[in-house]
């Protein structure tokens, strides 16, 4: 009986000590914040509205310079990177000297004689009639002694022969003045102008593959990630991305919407989008939808969220302030009723 006894005020004391308890941990509870009933909810990921590019380099080769840094703003067409393509390099060199060279050719054939070049061509002609005048002279003495024995045979052979010779030249000087004089043929003119135009095409494919080792940025953004530095491979053969560039200015998220309420979504409707396991919401609005079906992509935390189905991209643009996220971080929409 006494040990009965000693038992109800143990008791009494350890009720109203769970009585206790449980008021505090009644007032301590947060109150459960209204959600509101969604149309549809989707996995989506966060992107700058450009749309953030993984940038591939166009020629294999060791990265010789990086240019840029993370974070960096760049324009359109900046250098980013660099790889080193030296045999490109000389070619393009060799190339574009060359086109030079045919490219004058063809001006000095279009052109056609200089003043000083006519000028020679004609004191030419006279050297050669003066010549010829001289052979004809010595060959006429020599025709009026040969009878009389005062000149051989062969001497009058001789002079015979050196005014056929000087018949000759005279002919060819002739012929060279009036080429010069007349300047270069229409047929003449079309072949220098080919060979110039061939040689400024193949300098200019050249040029081109040079600059293939050269990446630019195509738009204007930040540089959001750079994937290999100085000294290693570029791996454009394997399609590597080398460094990610995006507009961070502006950020939208890229919702799937499931294929069973793809129908339902429609542009204009308002957006909440939240980070999994966190409270807070941000407004937005459905921009742009999909005009075809796709495969997913994006996954949520539920173990039970089937990653077979296809989906429906819709682009949600934020209303207001915009969250503290990075681009490609995976959040969670809700599209309003």
């Amino acid at each position: 009986m006494t040990r009965i006894r000693t038992l109800f005020p143990l008791l009494a004391l350890a009720t109203a000590g769970c009585d206790l308890a449980s008021g505090a941990t009644q007032s301590s509870a947060p109150q459960n914040v209204a959600r509101p009933e969604y149309l549809a909810t989707a996995v989506g990921r966060v992107d700058s509205e450009s749309e953030a590019r993984q940038l591939v380099a166009s020629a294999d080769g060791v990265i010789r310079k990086l240019h840029v840094q993370r974070g960096q703003r760049v324009e359109v067409g900046q250098l980013l990177l660099s790889v080193d393509c030296s045999p490109r390099d000389a070619a393009a060199m060799a190339r574009s000297a060359e086109a030079d060279r045919l490219h004058a050719a063809a001006d000095t054939v279009l052109a056609g004689a200089r003043g000083q070049e006519i000028e020679a061509a004609l004191q030419n002609v006279k050297g050669a009639e003066a010549v010829r005048a001289d052979a004809a002279d010595r060959l006429s003495q020599a025709q009026l002694l040969v009878d009389d024995g005062f000149i051989s045979r062969r001497e009058l052979a001789a002079r015979e022969n050196a005014l056929t010779s000087a018949d000759a030249a005279l002919q060819a000087a002739q012929a060279k003045a009036s080429l010069v004089i007349a300047g270069p043929r229409q047929s003449e003119r079309r072949e220098a102008l080919s060979a110039a135009r061939a040689a400024k095409g193949e300098a200019r494919a050249a040029n081109a593959l040079a600059s293939q080792c050269d990446l630019r940025s195509p738009i204007a953004g930040e540089v959001l990630q750079i994937f290999r530095r100085e000294g290693e491979f570029s791996g454009a053969s394997q399609g590597t991305a080398l460094i990610a560039v995006g507009d961070m200015a502006n950020l939208i998220v890229r919702a799937e919407i499931n294929e069973r309420d793809a129908a339902l979504v429609n542009a204009g409707q308002a957006a909440d989008i939240w980070i999994e396991g966190q409270d807070r919401r941000w407004s937005g609005r459905v921009g742009t939808l999909a005009q075809v079906m796709g495969r997913r992509s994006a996954r949520s935390l539920d173990p039970t969220d089937r990653f077979d189905r296809d989906v429906r991209e819709a682009f949600i643009t934020f209303d207001g302030p915009l969250p503290p996220a990075l681009v490609g971080l995976r959040v969670m929409v809700g599209v309003r009723r």
